[in-house]
């Protein structure tokens, strides 16, 4: 109940703002054929015994975008980063949602079924689509649960769900900054019902977005190491947050 009476009291602070988020969402999806995209193999191996086997299950825009190779897309940088600290292999795979939402998710587990048999883990990367395009709490957090039932239904005993959080988007300067601000607080309302919905299940971890990288403003203006470095930092966190 406090979050519904926290995210009704919000939206309406928020409400003058959100047709023009909304209008920039429609536009940078429509600008979008500028964006690149790796087109080598979503998967990858960092060599080692007992190998890790880990599935990232999110929206390109946090997982690849801006990258030509997979190996330097974030999931790679988290592998790397775990196979240093424990010495053992990792196997990483990506499994995309086409739609960049969570309502997508669950059906997208639900086709990586034989892969998901032999994970260890699944990482979860969504959120930054839905927080522009103002989806309810209410829908983020039921698809976000389907989600982690599938998942749980999936995944072999012991397997573990990560989630990463929904980054500041008062820091996106793609954005005008009435559309940051008001995309930073529907992200942070998004984030505080992952946290909640978090405590129902004992093999579901949340992990904030990393501090380094809320700084300053970010405009990565399609420069690839922009990219690369923030995937770096990100991936690293991700990793240093496996237990």
């Amino acid at each position: 109940m406090p979050f519904t009476v926290l995210s009704s009291l919000r939206a309406l602070a928020t409400f003058p703002l959100r047709g023009a988020r909304i209008a920039e969402f429609i536009f940078r999806r429509r600008d979008a054929g500028g964006d690149v995209y790796p087109e080598d193999a979503s998967d990858g191996m960092v060599e080692g015994c007992d190998p890790d086997r880990v599935l990232f299950v999110g929206e390109l825009g946090e997982l690849t975008l801006g990258v030509r190779t997979h190996e330097l897309s974030l999931p790679a940088f988290f592998a790397r980063r775990r196979a240093a600290a424990t010495g053992r292999g990792v196997a990483w795979s990506i499994a995309s949602v086409p739609s960049s939402s969570v309502r997508g998710a669950a059906a997208v587990v639900v086709e990586q079924g034989d892969r998901l048999a032999g994970c260890d883990r699944v990482v979860i990367l969504l959120g930054i689509s839905d927080a522009l395009r103002v989806i309810s709490p209410f829908t983020w957090e039921a698809s976000l649960r389907e989600t982690f039932d599938v998942l749980l239904q999936g995944l072999p005993r012991g397997g573990k769900i990560l989630v990463g959080e929904i980054p500041p988007l008062d820091n996106a300067g793609s954005l005008s900054a009435p559309a940051r601000l008001a995309a930073g607080l529907h992200g942070r309302v998004l984030n505080a019902r992952t946290r909640a919905l978090a405590d129902d299940y004992a093999s579901v971890d949340v992990v904030s977005f990393p501090e380094e990288l809320t700084r300053s403003v970010w405009r990565p203006e399609s420069e690839e190491h922009r990219y690369r470095d923030t995937y770096k930092v990100w991936g690293a966190h991700l990793a240093d947050a496996v237990s």
